[in-house]
């Protein structure tokens, strides 16, 4: 029964991962806390691989199209790395409790500028501002290293709002940052390896990287606006069962 609530999971992980290019990991940190009753250390270090598998399932579909940034996608890896260690390195000093009401402010925060953002449907030249660019990649990857996420919470709405990228292309760049950023997370939690439930992670992780291949053809099909509004009440959802529970 928890294999198959596991591979549920893991289903609408990728589904949503593949679909809008980002919430894979502040859906699966909170499944794996309530759901299958992991650890908070346990679930936002098996999120990463499941999330970041998933990532890399539901770019590839992408990459004929062209629905993606490389150079963006690299400069934000890059320079999230130092704020990646520096977050992982904080895991045992902050209470749990404090780390996941964190992590509902930053999804409140999105969402609302989501919501109210504008919304770009054509390519256009890509507005970097590189001081800009710098403090966002380096506060996500703190973020990544701190809560177990791909950091495509944040990503997206970056790219969209800031660097006025269309949400389809940014969907595909979020993809990529967040598998680099959840296995560089990933190799810095070595330490905590050992708690990942294997059995679990293996089913989570197969039915979600197999959705998100299968969705992320789905994106290009969906209007811009509303993809943009999906993304912001997703996380709006999310972000109140975290705190409700």
């Amino acid at each position: 029964m928890i294999i198959f609530e596991a591979v549920l999971i893991g289903i609408v992980i990728g589904a949503v991962l593949g679909t809008i290019g980002a919430g894979g990991a502040i859906l699966a940190v909170p499944a794996l806390i309530t759901i299958l009753n992991f650890s908070t250390i346990a679930a936002t270090t098996s999120s990463l691989v499941i999330v970041g598998a998933a990532a890399i399932s539901g770019f590839i579909p992408r990459i004929r199209n062209g629905l993606f940034n490389i150079k963006l996608a690299l400069i934000f890896s890059i320079l999230g790395i130092a704020g990646n260690f520096f977050g992982t390195y904080l895991i045992d000093y902050i209470p749990d409790r404090i780390q996941i009401n964190l992590f509902a402010l930053l999804m409140f925060v999105a969402a609302i500028a989501m919501w109210r953002g504008p919304v770009k449907e054509n390519v256009g030249k890509v507005k970097t501002n590189f001081v800009i660019v710098i403090l966002v990649s380096s506060t996500v990857g703190f973020v990544t290293g701190l809560l177990g996420v791909g950091g495509g919470f944040l990503i997206l709405p970056a790219l969209v709002l800031i660097l006025k990228l269309p949400i389809k292309v940014a969907a595909g760049t979020s993809l990529l940052v967040i598998a680099i950023n959840a296995l560089v997370a990933l190799l810095f939690r070595y330490q905590y390896w050992e708690m990942i439930p294997i059995t679990k992670v293996f089913a989570l992780t197969i039915s979600a990287i197999i959705t998100s291949f299968l969705c992320a053809p789905l994106a290009q099909k969906i209007d811009a606006r509303m993809l943009q509004k999906v993304f912001s009440i997703f996380i709006v959802v999310i972000a109140v069962f975290v705190l409700v529970y």
